[in-house]
């Protein structure tokens, strides 16, 4: 007779393979919290490109009050005021977005090039993910004050950010002129000393004293003659 080879039998829980998923999800959820840690301290030491946002700051505080239901009516801001305010944010917000769309390829180029490194170019990535978020949220205002509201409201926001571009140039052209005046002042007046310096340093021919005084005496005797 054949010799049967008895087999080895391995019982497992029904909580075995739960368990390991357990293991496995909370080995997950460890690692993306603490990954989003670092990432949030890395972004929170990364500094902006632009200074604080003082539009912002002051809408921020005037909706406050706004949207403060214990405030009574006659203590909270206008709805006038807090559509000025918002357009003074939006405003700004769309300066800053026509500046970093100028800078974009600049940075690209030399991010490309290897003239930047990695962090200066994320500072940029980050602040161009900021402005979006800040253009959302500009929308969003103007939609919870009057819907369809946005279209118009970034026409006219536009429109004041090209008007005050256009007046900061010309103040600084005049600024620039009189820069220019005082430059133009301070070297004409220095050539004019250093030319009379030269001409001071210069000195007459030696036969030059004695033709005058022969002419004097000529002139002298002149003089007698017709006395």
């Amino acid at each position: 007779m054949d010799e049967e080879n008895p087999q080895s039998q391995i019982n497992i829980s029904v909580f075995t393979p739960i368990i390991y998923l357990c293991i496995l999800l909370s080995c997950f959820i460890a690692f993306s919290v603490i990954y989003r840690r670092r990432r949030v301290n890395n972004l929170a030491k990364v500094v902006p490109i632009f200074e604080e946002n003082h539009s912002a700051n002051v809408y921020a505080f005037l909706n406050s009050q706004y949207s403060d239901p214990e405030l009574p009516k006659d203590q909270k801001p206008h709805e006038k005021v807090m559509k000025a305010a918002l357009l003074r944010r939006g405003v700004e917000a769309i300066r800053r977005s026509l500046r970093l769309k100028e800078a974009e390829p600049v940075y690209k180029t030399l991010y490309q090039d290897g003239l930047i490194g990695d962090d200066v170019f994320q500072q940029f990535n980050i602040q161009l993910k900021l402005q979006e978020l800040e253009i959302n949220e500009i929308v969003q205002q103007c939609e919870s004050f009057k819907k369809n509201w946005a279209q118009s409201f970034f026409k006219v926001a536009q429109e004041i950010c090209f008007n005050e571009a256009l007046r900061r140039r010309l103040y600084s052209m005049s600024e620039r002129k009189v820069d220019l005046s005082e430059v133009w002042e301070y070297y004409a007046d220095k050539s004019e000393t250093e030319v009379a310096k030269k001409i001071d340093s210069i000195e007459p021919p030696s036969g030059a004293s004695g033709v005058e005084v022969s002419s004097s005496k000529a002139k002298k005797n002149k003089n007698k003659k017709k006395a």
